[in-house]
């Protein structure tokens, strides 16, 4: 079994863990959850170039679930939209909006 731990981010924790437990070559993918919140802890990227992580991780409101805020970069009270073409056909099918207006964004899918 091989290990190699890095901490991407400088905090002093592993971020990313890769393992290779079955001896086949290829590492294993383990995520870590330093906060103890029951959630695989996840570093979120800048998708569309605009200078701002589009995905944050927290649990603004208590409720023990982590909450996905997306940012508002336009600065007009509302998430970002993000949209994916995943299979290719040309259609929208996955789409992050803040359709009910509570700050968050939902997630609508198109089959």
């Amino acid at each position: 079994m091989t290990t190699a731990g890095y901490d991407t981010n400088g905090d002093g924790y592993v971020d990313v863990q890769l393992t290779d437990t079955d001896g086949d070559g290829y590492a294993d993918v383990e995520l870590q959850d330093t906060d103890g919140d029951g959630y695989a802890d996840v570093q979120y990227t800048d998708t569309n170039g605009d200078g701002y992580a589009d995905v944050q991780e927290s649990d603004t409101n208590g409720d023990g679930y982590t909450d996905v805020q997306y940012a508002d970069t336009t600065g007009d009270g509302y998430a970002d939209v993000e949209s994916y073409d995943t299979d290719g056909d040309g259609y929208v099918d996955v789409q992050y909006t803040d359709t009910d207006g509570d700050g968050y964004a939902d997630t609508s899918y198109h089959a």
